[in-house]
């Protein structure tokens, strides 16, 4: 850990809030929000449901984020249903998420046929906004997946992101929600713990909770800031 933690060292949650806004794909979301024809709750929802779905991409993340929000942008979605037709209609002609279209339809079906409430304008979003780990829960929940599962961390990181536009103010990611786990990061572990082999993703994820602690970086940012400089880090 020592040798990444001297690279992160100089780097404070400032600064890591800073690398967040470089970031393509929450430059994607801010121009969404600028250009949209639904409303704020519809792109609330719709970055949700989308981030449920982001695994197995057949493009980067960053590409992908890009796509979804030049396809989404000019269309008129005023309910759940014209959610749910978006996607079945985007995902099968996606560059960058062609893969396991059914699951993941079936996937989109679920979060909007259960959500709790049938009027999604009574969705609190902003309270969610305050309390991610409400959010953590309920998705989990909702989706029968276990409260650390990565789409699920990433649909509130992503959900995040949106929510500045939406609030004009930064809500800090809590301490407690954990960094999703993904190729990005399994490859950092392996070079900065070159003595290991294979490990579990749970030793790979304590590292990293570790690192936060250290850093005193939440994980969810700390996830931005290995993200948006992974080039550097990785070299």
């Amino acid at each position: 850990m020592n040798n990444l933690y001297q690279k992160l060292k100089k780097y404070s949650l400032e600064d890591t809030v800073g690398f967040e806004k470089s970031d393509r794909q929450f430059l994607a979301l801010e121009k969404l929000y600028r250009e949209k024809l639904f409303s704020d709750d519809i792109y609330l929802f719709l970055i949700i449901a989308n981030a449920l779905v982001c695994y197995q991409l057949s493009g980067s993340g960053e590409d992908y984020w890009e796509e979804f929000s030049d396809e989404v942008v000019n269309k008129k979605i005023n309910n759940f249903e014209d959610i749910e037709k978006f996607f079945v209609e985007f995902l099968p002609v996606s560059k960058n998420n062609r893969r396991l279209v059914d699951v993941k339809s079936k996937r989109i079906k679920k979060i909007v046929n259960n959500v709790q409430l049938s009027d999604i304008q009574r969705l609190d979003f902003e309270a969610y906004y305050k309390n991610m780990q409400k959010l953590v829960g309920n998705l989990a929940i909702v989706m029968n997946q276990k409260t650390d599962a990565k789409t699920i961390v990433f649909a509130v990181k992503m959900f995040s992101y949106g929510a500045r536009n939406v609030f004009s103010y930064l809500e800090y990611f809590p301490n407690d929600i954990i960094i999703p786990l993904d190729n990005r990061l399994e490859k950092l572990y392996y070079k900065y713990n070159i003595h290991k082999v294979t490990v579990s993703k749970k030793e790979i994820q304590n590292f990293y909770n570790n690192l936060s602690q250290r850093l005193r970086i939440p994980p969810l940012h700390l996830d931005s800031l290995l993200w948006v400089n992974y080039k550097k880090f990785i070299k």
